[in-house]
């Protein structure tokens, strides 16, 4: 649990948060923002399934160190991009990166718990780590327009260094014993196929399932991409973009733990209700927004991904089966990157002709065209089971 939650802090220390844009704009167009974005999901897509069944053969913590170190090499080779070749090459590596820490840190963990009998406290294990990784979000992104002011390749070089940092961590680990087969071939393309079957092995997991991919596909493209676009167009020093959206963070996770973690005033039904109410709220008016009031959206938009984190997670993971959870994981973070590629790809088109704020106002459309007919039969199902 303590590697877990240093090794989230350090990974959360991401310091290009508020610089990242305004960074590759000096050097690309933004049309090829918009590809180096969507093809880094791709790579990403591409190894979730593949990388989510070697951690249930071979073992999660091996499979979870590999993605740290291509993530620390990544970000020590940016100061040396100077053209579209070469940020394709670290999206690559930056999608190949993730993809082997998607699934297989969770399931190590929940396995790990559900070993030793404390099944129960991953929830609030987990809640926590999620409230590090926030802090942890907010000291990077109030730092990152500083060391940018400082030396435009310092936000790259010490994220770089907190994953090699982490990497030698997660070394650290001990895995959990669970009931996998003998890695061959045949083994390992019969985990792919059954561990994408678990996520949805009955009607109750398929909405979950189907909730989790929409909402958190949606959330993470505004997350990685769309949010850093409206704070630019909104705030343009990188200073105070900085400590802004670093304030925003704050006042969102403790808004999140305050709040919806209650289960006395957010139960199952009001915490699932949540997230397509406050997405329709953040992104519909998107093409109505301007200067400062914009911000105030932004914030909504950004306590989803955080929200989903906390909330969504220990539900996905409680519906999974030890043999087949991170192969699953990885299935919904593999069918989280069509939403996310869908979004992306468009985006360039959209943003080059319209702007940023009408983008915001396509999200809120397909939102209402996904996740609201999701949620009411999800809703049907949870009233069913109760």
């Amino acid at each position: 649990m303590w590697i877990f939650y240093i090794t989230q802090f350090l990974h959360s220390l991401i310091f290009t948060i508020p610089i990242w844009i305004v960074y590759y704009q000096g050097k690309i167009s933004t049309a090829e923002i918009s590809y180096l974005v969507t093809i880094q999901y791709v790579a990403q897509m591409a190894l979730e399934l593949p990388s989510g069944a070697l951690a249930d053969l071979i073992g999660r913590r091996n499979t979870n160190l590999v993605g740290w170190v291509i993530g620390a090499v990544s970000f020590f080779l940016f100061p040396l991009a100077t053209n579209f070749t070469h940020f394709l090459i670290l999206a690559l590596m930056v999608g190949i990166n993730d993809s082997f820490r998607s699934g297989s840190e969770e399931a190590l963990l929940y396995d790990s718990y559900k070993q030793a009998g404390k099944e129960h406290e991953f929830e609030k294990m987990y809640g926590n780590s999620d409230f590090i990784y926030q802090v942890g979000l907010i000291i990077a992104t109030a730092l990152g327009g500083l060391l940018y002011s400082k030396w435009v390749f310092l936000p790259y070089v010490l994220y770089g260094v907190c994953l090699s940092v982490g990497a030698l961590l997660i070394s650290l680990y001990k895995e959990p014993r669970i009931d996998s087969e003998t890695f061959t071939l045949k083994n390992y393309l019969l985990q792919i196929k059954n561990g994408s079957k678990e996520a949805f092995k009955d009607q109750s997991t398929t909405y979950l399932s189907l909730f989790y991919i929409l909402v958190a596909g949606i959330g993470w493209s505004s997350t990685l991409y769309f949010n850093g676009f409206m704070m630019t167009e909104f705030v343009t020093s990188d200073s105070l973009r900085g400590f802004l959206t670093a304030g925003m963070r704050l006042i969102n996770i403790l808004a999140i733990r305050s709040v919806l973690q209650n289960n006395k005033v957010f139960n199952l039904k009001r915490r699932i209700l949540f997230f397509p109410i406050v997405m329709l709220i953040a992104y519909l008016p998107g093409f109505l927004l301007k200067d400062f009031w914009g911000v105030l959206f932004v914030q909504a938009a950004m306590v989803v991904t955080t929200a989903r984190w906390i909330l969504l997670a220990p539900l996905t993971n409680k519906a999974f089966s030890s043999k087949y959870r991170a192969t699953a994981i990885s299935f919904l973070s593999f069918a989280i990157g069509f939403v996310y590629i869908l979004l992306t790809s468009i985006s360039g088109t959209i943003i080059s002709q319209f702007g940023i704020t009408v983008m915001f106002s396509v999200l809120g459309i397909f939102t209402l065209l996904t996740v609201v007919p999701v949620t009411v039969k999800l809703l049907q199902t949870v009233n069913q089971q109760s």
